[in-house]
């Protein structure tokens, strides 16, 4: 905490937070410490004695013009008898202006001037006089002695009155100053006569008559010298700190033995200095010296826990009351806190109100104000008696609104939106009962967070999730309904009996195409209610049509194009103007939801693709209220047989197969990774931690969920991890990897099973984060870091980042904060060493140092450069967008709304910025508006400050005269529309000052005449040489600029404007394009008329300041060759051809501010010996294309050359193997072998433990660019055909070789797989074969046996 006192802060024992890890303990060493003798130092002959160090005090008691002279003559003075003396060198002269001497606090430097000389860079003090150095005695006498006191002592010489402080006779002089002290202890102003009487006494007078005198006057002074310790004794224990009282206290009781142990002096001083309390701090320590000396051990541990409870009892352990009264706040009404305090209770519901060092208070503030104000914070005393009556339960369950449901935890958003949804919402406090939320107010201005029942929050997230899963026309019949619900009750009540039928029926009659009567229906409500009804009327009239035709679009016959742009979107998932590239790198989808279809049109032949982008950027319809055709922007073609959705893409179109397909999304797995929870580790495994109860469900991919189950005792005190919990549900957590729950499914937390390591985050950053630890990469929670030449291991306590990269503080894990810290970066490089002040200037410098190592090019650009007043961009001229976002999305204008608000932020920084340049400290220059009014005009300007009063109007330090003006001006945004970033910051005093100026001037400009318009139309012609001329006609300037520069610069092309016709018409080239370089045409300064503010403020203006930034590429025919110049990144690229197109020289022309090409141009051309008058221009494509040629066929030819030069080398192939074709490091990979060799180790790589697909391949080396490996079989099939698709493989006798062998190997080893098969297929053969024969003796057997039998019986019969 910041304080103007130099006051010690109390003993305090800080431990650094060390997320949930055990640092190893650290070792106690000791020194073998060697004692080198003094020895009397010799000066050599050669050796010149050092310098009295010499400085000099002036100082002047008022500011008056007469004074500041008086000061520069006596500075002149003490020069001149510095540089007089040889043997003397200055130290400095310190002056204090304006300023009394009556106390020496109030004079810097002074004070700077003894804290030098303590420092020993000082052996000598002049001053005019002793009324110079001191108007108060006892302040003279004290710093004397001290002086004196130093060793070496430091002696003060006074001119007036010649005398050195450390002479016999100065103590003389002292004493009889210490008698005039007695006066003043009385009250009795001696400031004008003290010194120069006892001056004019002593001056006279020789050393042995003063010493004569001495005891006269020591027996006269002896009682003032003692009255006079008195008072100063008095007056020192006055002016102590509490904490220097504390010690003063202690010291006065150990000065004949020791008293207190160590414990019992910190706690004394600690409990002065949280306190602030001299008489409970005396009391505390005489108790405490009694109870020790009568060895009362049980009084002893009382006395010491009341204090500790007193201390510990205040809202801010890091800073006591002493401090806010030496900050300036000294009444009791608050308890103080620092800004971290601030936040915590801030975020816990309490109301935190700023301290200023006037002794006043603001009003209670918002997190954002927390942020902006620079000093400390306070917290009601009683509303922090209440919390502690609270926290020790002696409070009464009826006084406070305890809901019955289950609550959970809300953002400030969603509690803004559901409070005016009628919902009941609830502030999160560490009271056991919430309180319910009265005010939208309290949720404006209150925490990050707040409670609603889970049953309120689940039914408006299932209403969320049902609304995005229907279609257009579902969504409008719905809407439709509710409207006549709520446009006429009773009328609705008596004529429809089932609103779901009413529903369908009325999706039913939108997609027959029945939408009239609906319309005239809405269009009567329009013109017969008022307020909301006729907005809500309106809005439903204008879907209605938008739905119709898009259905006369999508479903109809006849042919048509529509034209679909993005409406607004989740900036988490926007892709507005984005490349189909940037879409999938960044896993979004391009979906009809995110659109709105803003032109249709009957197509025709001539409406390709490109035809349409186009018109509908150059010659847009007059009824298109779209934004130009861009990229992103969906082109849908209906040819009366089929439908096509084309993406506008960065080059060209792309279609979209799926753009009409309803999104498939998980609406609560979406919500959940933008919902912030705290981290946690649960047995050192990192997971996040929330109140609320989560579903596997609802839990996105790679997060694993577990049940907190809490005790019986307190339900919200964790005991037990498991995988579901229902009874005594305490928490959800999501963890990065999977807990072991052990056979019971479930496991003990204990006292250090679940650690809560860090802030909030949200699931996403979780996420990202958990991956970023993957990758190997150092982040916040690194540890065992092992740092390029430094010992031992280090972790991570710090980050920051600069330049897009991170960088990580680190201290050492066995010597820690004894150590200075190192930064590295996110590889562990070391960047900066010898840190003791965490990221200060040496690492800001290191960082920049490294940066411009590791990309030298970037180095400038990243300097931020001071912006000139002539070079400013002029936005004043840009009005400032009032509507809101769905009005700017609904009509085409989210460009403007996002260039409004991006120069708003600006303006408020440019406010800043001129407050801070011409504020003195009492008075504000007379032109301090000028910068900013003529950078983003009156307008702006005067928007952002009346935002700003409107914001802080509970502030009394703006005048009512601007808070009324401001109320009028603009009623600014409220809730979670409030924008932080559009609030101007600088002191309300000085900035109510830079309002009424801004309004005195906005008076004076409101009764100037304003400019009349005068331009009618812009046009631009191609050529001026060409008859006739193609002319093209615009109303506005940037399209006409536009066309302008996209015309050839080798054409004789020229911008004009056409007048309006009063008082009569007329036409003016404003720039062409002569012999390549665009020029303003001045013909304008010399037509009666046109030199008027407008074609200056509003035209000429606008388009130099075009052509300075435009980019130039123009190419020139010179007498001996070519000559090309375009801007490049530093200034202009330059390159000179000879006639066959050969370069001949280049280079760059750096530019650190803007020079015109032409002016570059003759410099460059003038080094070559050419001129400007030689240059004729020609087209710089034809030029480049020549260049490209001439360098390919030069190239050509020196490629043929060589080769017929240099012999070829001699050919050779080998052969290898790879476990993995793609990616031949995983697995196995075998090189320089025969293709035998090959098939042999292929052979006997496994399949199961195979990385990929194996494959066999060749390393070509014959000197050619085609060497070296290439797949020749993969998988068992060679690739014969994707070899021979390379020419120079097939042009190759050791490829096809190798194509041919490799056929011939695996045909062989085919036929020798079908002769070790074979004898197995002939056993098989045998067997069918004796299996027959047996089938066939068996049927011949049965047949002899029928035989028998039909014999045996014939003999019967016979």
């Amino acid at each position: 905490m910041a304080s103007d006192s130099h006051a010690k802060r109390p003993i305090v024992v800080e431990r650094r937070k060390e997320k949930g890890r055990k640092k190893t303990p650290r070792l106690t060493k000791t020194y073998d410490v060697k004692i080198i003798p003094a020895t009397v130092g010799v000066v050599a002959e050669t050796e010149e004695p050092p310098k009295k160090r010499v400085a000099a005090y002036c100082r002047v008691s008022t500011d008056q013009e007469a004074q500041e002279t008086s000061l520069e003559e006596q500075m002149a003075h003490f020069n001149t008898v510095i540089a007089e003396h040889p043997d003397w060198e200055l130290a400095g002269i310190y002056a204090d202006e304006g300023i009394s001497g009556t106390q020496v606090k109030h004079r810097v430097q002074f004070q700077q001037m003894i804290e030098d000389a303590k420092a020993k860079k000082i052996d000598l003090i002049l001053t005019k006089s002793i009324s110079r150095f001191a108007r108060n005695v006892v302040d003279c006498l004290t710093n004397i002695r001290l002086l004196r006191n130093l060793r070496p002592p430091v002696s003060v010489y006074f001119d007036k009155e010649r005398l050195d402080s450390l002479d016999e006779k100065a103590e003389v002089f002292l004493t009889m100053l210490a008698s005039f002290a007695q006066e003043e202890s009385r009250s009795i102003d001696t400031s004008d006569y003290s010194f120069p009487y006892v001056a004019s006494w002593a001056s006279g007078k020789e050393l042995k008559e003063l010493k004569d005198s001495m005891d006269t006057i020591r027996l006269t002074a002896a009682d003032f010298l003692e009255k006079l310790e008195t008072a100063v004794a008095e007056r020192s224990v006055e002016r102590m700190t509490a904490m220097e009282y504390a010690e003063k206290l202690i010291a006065d009781k150990e000065r004949d033995k020791t008293v207190f142990d160590n414990s019992q002096r910190n706690l004394i001083v600690n409990f002065a200095y949280k306190l602030d309390d001299r008489a409970a701090t005396e009391e505390l320590a005489n108790n405490l010296a009694a109870a020790v000396a009568a060895e009362n051990t049980e009084e002893i541990n009382r006395l010491m826990w009341e204090a500790e409870e007193k201390i510990e009892s205040l809202p801010d352990g890091m800073i006591g009351l002493s401090e806010m009264h030496e900050y300036g706040y000294l009444k009791d009404d608050v308890l103080p806190l620092t800004k971290e305090g601030a936040r915590e209770w801030h975020r816990l519901g309490e109301r935190i109100y700023p301290l200023f060092r006037d002794d006043t208070a603001g009003d209670y503030v918002s997190q954002e104000e927390i942020e902006q104000h620079d000093g400390i914070f306070g917290i009601k005393a009683d509303a922090w008696s209440a919390i502690l009556l609270e926290k020790n339960e002696e409070y009464l369950e009826d006084e406070y609104s305890s809901p019955d449901a289950a609550l959970t935890v809300i953002s400030r958003e969603q509690a803004l939106r559901l409070f005016d949804e009628g919902k009941q919402i609830y502030l999160i406090r560490i009271s056991p009962w919430p309180v319910l939320v009265t005010g939208r107010e309290e949720i404006e201005r209150g925490s990050d967070y707040f409670q609603i029942a889970k049953e309120d929050l689940e039914k408006d997230k299932q209403k969320v999730m049902e609304n995005s899963e229907k279609t257009p026309v579902e969504k409008l019949a719905a809407d439709l309904d509710n409207f006549a619900f709520d446009f006429d009750f009773y009328h609705y009540k008596d004529s429809v009996e089932d609103r779901e039928q009413a529903v369908e029926a009325l999706k039913e009659q939108i997609q027959a195409g029945d939408v009239q009567p609906i319309r005239e229906w809405l269009q009567a409500a329009v013109e017969e209610s008022e307020g909301e009804s006729t907005e809500k009327a309106a809005e439903l009239i204008t879907r209605l049509d938008a739905l119709v035709k898009e259905q006369k679009l999508l479903s109809g016959s006849e042919k048509q194009f529509g034209i679909y742009q993005i409406t607004a979107r989740d900036p988490e998932h926007d892709y507005r103007f984005m490349n189909l590239d940037f879409v999938k790198r960044h896993g979004m989808e391009v979906n009809r939801a995110d659109y709105e279809l803003v032109y249709t049109e009957p197509l025709t032949e001539k409406d390709t693709l490109e035809a349409i982008y186009e018109r509908f950027n150059i010659q847009r319809p007059t009824d298109f209220t779209g934004h130009s055709l861009s990229v992103s922007d969906v082109v849908v073609l209906n040819d009366g047989k089929s439908i096509k959705a084309c993406y506008v893409d960065s080059i060209g179109f792309a279609e979209l197969p799926d753009f009409f397909k309803e999104r498939k999304m998980d609406l609560k797995k979406e919500t959940i990774l933008d919902e912030q929870l705290q981290e946690i580790e649960i047995f050192d495994k990192p997971g996040l931690f929330s109140n609320s109860r989560l579903r596997d469900e609802d839990v996105p991919d790679g997060l694993y969920r577990y049940d907190l189950r809490g005790s019986d005792y307190d339900p919200g005190q964790p005991i037990l991890v498991e995988k579901t919990v229902i009874v005594n549900h305490a928490a959800s957590v999501l963890m990065a990897e999977e807990l072991d729950l052990g056979a019971g499914g479930r496991l003990e937390l204990g006292e250090e099973g679940l650690n809560f390591t860090g802030g909030l985050l949200t699931v996403r950053e979780f996420m990202e984060e958990q991956e970023h630890k993957k990758d190997g990469l150092i982040h916040g929670d690194s540890d065992q870091i092992a740092v390029e030449g430094h010992v031992g291991t280090w972790y991570a306590i710090d980050e920051t980042e600069v330049g897009g990269e991170k960088f990580f503080l680190l201290e050492h894990e066995e010597y820690g904060d004894e150590a200075a810290c190192v930064a590295v970066n996110e590889q562990g490089k070391l960047v900066a060493e010898d840190l003791w002040n965490g990221f200060d200037e040496d690492f800001q410098d290191a960082v920049k140092e490294y940066l411009a190592e590791k990309n030298p090019t970037s180095q400038k650009e990243e300097q931020v450069v001071p912006v000139e007043e002539e070079s400013r961009t002029d936005d004043s001229d840009v009005p400032v967008y009032y509507e809101s976002f769905g009005y700017a999305a609904e009509n085409g204008e989210v460009d403007l709304y996002r260039i409004s608000r991006q120069l708003n932020e600006e303006c408020r920084n440019a406010i800043e910025e001129a407050i801070a340049d011409n504020f003195d400290g009492m008075n504000l220059a007379d032109d301090a508006t000028k910068s900013v009014v003529e950078q983003f005009g009156m307008e702006r300007m005067g928007y952002i400050l009346a935002y700003t009063l409107n914001y802080n109007n509970h502030d009394g330090r703006y005048s009512h005269s601007n808070k009324e003006w401001a109320e009028t001006t603009c009623k600014g945004e409220r809730g979670n529309n409030i924008r932080p970033d559009w609030i101007v910051r600088s002191h309300p005093a000085v900035l109510n000052g830079f309002v009424d100026m801004y309004r005195k001037e906005l008076e004076a400009e409101q009764q100037r005449e304003p400019e009349k318009p005068f331009v009618q139309q812009f046009y631009v012609v191609t050529d001026l040489q060409t008859n006739p001329m193609q002319i093209e006609k615009f109303g506005d300037l940037d399209d006409a600029m536009s066309c302008y520069q996209q015309v050839p610069n080798f054409h004789l092309k020229a911008l004009g404007v056409e007048k309006t016709p009063d008082p009569l018409p007329g036409s003016l080239d404003i720039v062409q394009c002569k012999n390549g370089i665009d020029t303003i045409v001045e013909d304008y300064k010399k037509v009666p008329g046109w030199d008027n503010p407008y074609i200056q403020n509003h035209v000429v203006a606008l388009v130099a300041e075009a052509l300075k930034v435009q980019d130039v590429a123009v190419a020139y025919e010179i007498n001996d060759g070519y000559f090309h110049i375009q801007t490049s990144e530093d200034g202009y690229d330059y390159t000179l051809y000879s006639k066959d197109f050969t370069v001949m020289d280049g280079g760059i022309v750096e530019t650190d501010e803007y020079r015109p090409v032409q002016e570059v141009m003759e410099e460059v051309l003038a080094e070559h010996g050419h001129s400007v008058s030689e240059c004729g221009v020609i087209s710089a494509e034809y030029l480049q294309e020549q260049s490209y040629r001439a360098e390919t066929q030069r190239a050509e030819a020196m490629k043929e050359k060589l080769a017929a030069e240099k012999p070829a080398p001699e050919a050779s192939i080998s052969f290898y193997v790879a476990e993995c074709a793609e990616f031949p490091v995983m697995g196995e990979f075998h090189d320089n072998l025969t293709l035998e060799q090959a098939l042999e180790v292929y052979d006997k790589i496994p399949a199961e433990r195979m990385n990929g697909i194996k494959s066999i391949g060749f390393s070509l080396e014959d000197g050619s660019i085609y060497s070296g490996m290439f797949d020749l079989m993969v998988g068992g099939e060679v690739q014969a055909e994707i070899v021979n698709h390379i020419q120079h493989y097939r042009e190759s006798p050791l490829v096809q070789k190798a194509i041919s062998d490799m056929k011939t190997l695996l045909e062989k080893r085919q036929a020798s797989k079908e002769l070790e098969e074979r004898p197995s297929t002939r056993q098989s053969v045998r067997e069918a074969l004796k299996n027959r024969k047996k089938a066939q003796e068996q049927q011949s057997n049965q047949e002899q046996e029928k035989s028998k039998k039909a014999k045996k019986k014939g003999e019967m019969e016979l």
